[in-house]
């Protein structure tokens, strides 16, 4: 297959084959000419790689030809043909297109090493040209801002799309960005600076009302950082139609939690004997009403944390605390699931003294955590059985294992545990222990943690929750 064309317009027949002859080798097509009339005619809409002009034609001479031709041709190098001596000035005084000429009497080798050198230089053009093609495209086209930068930040290119020159008024980006993001962004830039990383992100708020993500990634060179690319979306409406959606549940999740704690606390006074004293089976009944309450709060708790963490919108937020207090309050919400099933709770702690059992957390999202794990154990183990909770701490990882005396899970639920696809698992058919399971992963994820299972079948199964929480010297009190 040929690789291009290269174009020969010279008086001279002769000349004309003996050009041919020396550029076979190259696989080019040729598109020879004596009149040069006639191939600026024929050659306007060719692709031409490269053109070899006689500078000496009766029709017209070389120079006149050029200016024609690179109307056309803007990008195709010339190279002219020449005798040495009367137009060896003018040529290389000669602005349009290639300087390089070709002296007669031809020398084959010579011609061969120009051309191949122009063609080579050529080609590495074109492949500049197509590069930049592409970049002008995506600045013309994209909504987000670009913005090219060297190595100290300084601006090289941007196409304006965010941030106008109002905003972004200066010739170094990191002078914009220290007037628009906090210390630790800063000092995360240059974190990333100094790291093997190519690519981070962060996002910003100008004005307390657009939103930016911003990406930075490294421009490298034969392996070497030269510059950088950094790319801004603008999220402002995104975000915004986020709020409302958020607004949204968040209105109805509290719609729906206030009556039903309306109903849990009649139900719980009237099981208490508040209104009266109930017989065994209104009493049955009360509770079981009582049960459903309770585990429709959890529910509906539950949906919102896990829209919160879908969207992004969930923070932890980390304070000394008791972990053995948290762990009481959650045995104390479920005592009612414990007590229907017959259900004893044993629970063993190598954590000793005032201090041990004083970690960093968010303590209302390891609460749930701990709910969600501890009532998953008993929904799925037998009456009249035991559940196993230990707490312990090594390597500063704060360790909380829940054990049941249940079925254990099977492998090809397991393989599905802690995924979305938990819902359709044989074992957590029961409506919300799969969402559950798939919220405390959320929790135990953004503390940094992790979470182990040990199962066997019909032994039961072992959930053990890491947390590498900093220990403090920060004192619980149950006054504070």
């Amino acid at each position: 297959m040929q690789k291009g064309k290269i174009l020969i317009v010279d008086d001279s027949l002769m000349n004309i084959e003996l050009l041919e002859e020396t550029l076979e080798i190259f696989e080019y097509e040729i598109l020879s000419y004596s009149n040069p009339v006639d191939a600026l005619e024929n050659t306007a809409q060719e692709m031409i790689d490269l053109a070899l002009i006689d500078v000496v034609m009766p029709q017209m001479d070389g120079f006149e030809f050029t200016k024609k031709f690179l109307k056309t041709h803007q990008n195709t190098p010339v190279v002219y043909v020449s005798a040495y001596g009367e137009n060896e000035k003018k040529i290389k005084g000669y602005n349009l297109g290639s300087t390089v000429y070709i002296e007669k009497p031809f020398d084959v080798k010579t011609i061969r090493a120009q051309i191949q050198s122009i063609l080579k230089l050529k080609k590495v053009q074109d492949e500049l040209l197509q590069e930049k093609q592409k970049l002008d495209d995506i600045f013309e086209f994209t909504s987000n801002e670009i913005i090219l930068t060297d190595l100290d930040f300084n601006v090289i290119s941007r196409n304006f799309k965010i941030l106008n020159k109002k905003i972004f008024y200066h010739e170094n980006f990191l002078k914009f960005l220290e007037e628009n993001l906090s210390v630790d962004y800063l000092q995360e830039l240059q974190n990333f600076v100094n790291s093997s990383k190519n690519h981070m992100q962060f996002r910003m708020i100008l004005d307390e009302k657009k939103h930016l993500k911003t990406t930075f990634s490294k421009i490298k060179t034969n392996n070497a950082v030269s510059g950088y690319l950094v790319i801004i979306e603008d999220l402002t409406e995104e975000v915004e139609k986020q709020n409302i959606i958020t607004n949204f549940i968040e209105m109805i999740t509290h719609d729906l939690k206030t009556p039903v704690r309306a109903e849990k606390r009649a139900l719980a006074l009237l099981h208490e004997g508040s209104f009266g004293e109930l017989n065994s089976s209104q009493k049955e009944i009360v509770q079981e009403l009582l049960n459903s309450t309770r585990f429709m709060l959890r529910m509906t708790d539950n949906v919102l944390t896990r829209y919160k963490f879908d969207s992004g919108d969930c923070h932890m937020n980390k304070a000394p605390h008791s972990i053995k207090k948290t762990l009481q309050n959650s045995l104390e919400e479920l005592q009612y699931m414990f007590e229907s099933k017959n259900q004893t709770i044993k629970i063993s702690s190598e954590l000793s003294g005032a201090k041990e059992d004083i970690f960093e957390y968010d303590e209302s999202e390891i609460h749930r955590v701990l709910t969600n794990v501890i009532s998953n154990a008993s929904e799925h183990s037998p009456r009249d059985t035991e559940i196993n909770i230990t707490l312990a701490s090594k390597d500063n990882n704060l360790i909380v294992s829940v054990r049941d005396y249940g079925k254990g899970i099977p492998e090809n639920v397991l393989n599905a545990l802690m995924k979305e696809q938990v819902f359709s698992a044989q074992r957590f058919k029961k409506v919300g222990s799969g969402l559950g399971l798939y919220i405390t992963k959320k929790i135990v994820d953004a503390h940094s943690g992790k979470i182990e299972i040990i199962t066997d079948k019909n032994k039961g199964t072992v959930f053990k929750i890491y947390l590498p929480c900093t220990k403090t010297d920060f004192v619980y009190s149950s006054k504070s």
